[in-house]
């Protein structure tokens, strides 16, 4: 009995062991791997230049905003200096820099177009410049795979060295193959979808076909009204949000209201807030005239939609006939005219054989204006 008891305790007193040389082996590596340091206000600039100045093989950057300003002291000049100096060291630098920005025309590309540009280029630095169909928000540095320094603060004089900018040094490999991984599948995006990198949001992906009530063209306060009051806008508003309700599966979603704008075919020399605008006003009328959505506005740049249901029976559309890049528009009149012979055709009748007094009476629209529709149909 007294062997059996002494047996257990060796057990146990082995078993104790291992586990507390494993814990202690976790916490080693754990502690040595890793470690965090606050960055925040004026310790960022101070410790970037160290980080930069000490870089031996790599520097990877990714920034929203790089404003160079003027004058050699500026301190976003001495950072892109840095930035030189490890290329003469021969340390690599990758850039990726945002080219879309927010209510910022005099500001926007200004460093793409600084000389201190070309000089990096010419230095052999690797630039990728991110589509304006998407906006890159980051603040992100990774210095020789290792330290990550992540947070608040773009490049500029106002953030450097006034604002209240937070930011985060992480010493760890293991996070900074994290962030180049995502960086990789960035440029992945870039590089697959390069012949349609201009693209707006709303029109890269679209189902090959809508669904669309046959009430909206037969009742007067929908389609055919739109048409009347020439709401060339509102009509190809509404035909995208059905488009991308369709997408997604569902009758409420949210919306950027920038990317609609684009989408919408508005010129992309337009500040921000004036997209906004007309997107908001599109919308209101949607809401307020056609009764067609509900909106609720959000924090400036978004929106959240509900399509209202419509009853009845229902037709399919190539959405290629109604929804049209801003360079391949076609005239309102006849967007709805291939609707109603894409309704016609569900009736097993042709849209040539109905007479255009007969289409006008059905579908509430002026005779002259299907005669229009049948013009341009013609062209």
């Amino acid at each position: 009995m007294i062997r059996k008891k002494n047996r257990l305790s060796i057990v146990l007193v082995f078993l104790f062991i291992i586990s507390f040389s494993i814990s202690r082996l976790c916490l080693a590596d754990h502690t040595t791997v890793e470690t965090v340091t606050d960055l925040s206000d004026r310790k960022y600039e101070q410790a970037l230049i160290q980080l930069l100045d000490n870089a031996k093989e790599s520097i990877v950057i990714s920034m929203y905003s790089i404003s160079p300003g003027s004058g050699d002291k500026n301190p976003v000049r001495l950072l892109l200096n840095d930035l030189l100096e490890a290329r003469g060291r021969g340390v690599s630098v990758t850039m990726y820099l945002n080219t879309r920005f927010i209510d910022d025309g005099t500001n926007e590309d200004s460093f793409i177009k600084s000389p201190v540009f070309k000089e990096l280029k010419d230095a052999g630095c690797t630039i990728y410049l991110i589509p304006k169909s998407r906006r890159l928000h980051d603040k992100l540095i990774i210095v020789d795979s290792r330290y990550v320094v992540v947070g608040s603060t773009n490049w500029s004089n106002s953030a450097l060295r006034r604002n209240f900018e937070s930011n985060t040094l992480i010493d760890s490999p293991r996070h900074a193959q994290d962030k180049l991984k995502r960086l990789e599948n960035v440029l992945s995006f870039i590089k697959s979808n390069s012949e349609i990198t201009d693209t707006p949001a709303y029109l890269e992906e679209l189902p090959k076909e809508l669904i669309i009530s046959n009430e909206l063209l037969i009742n007067k306060k929908y389609c055919s009204r739109m048409v009347t009051s020439k709401d060339n806008r509102a009509f190809d508003l509404y035909f995208l949000l059905v488009a991308h309700s369709q997408l997604m599966g569902e009758d409420k979603f949210y919306i950027n209201l920038e990317d609609m704008g684009l989408s919408l075919g508005l010129p992309d020399t337009l500040e921000y807030t004036a997209l906004r605008r007309q997107v908001i006003r599109s919308l209101k009328r949607l809401q307020n005239r056609y009764k067609l959505i509900k909106v609720k506005f959000l924090h400036a740049k978004d929106a959240s939609i509900t399509l209202v249901g419509i009853q009845g029976e229902s037709f399919t559309i190539s959405s290629g006939s109604i929804i049209q890049s801003s360079d391949a528009k076609l005239t309102l009149r006849l967007k709805f005219l291939l609707l109603i012979e894409a309704l016609l055709k569900t009736e097993g009748k042709d849209l040539h054989s109905v007479s255009k007094s007969d289409l006008g009476k059905r579908f509430n629209i002026n005779e002259t204006t299907i005669s229009d529709a049948f013009k341009d149909l013609e062209d």
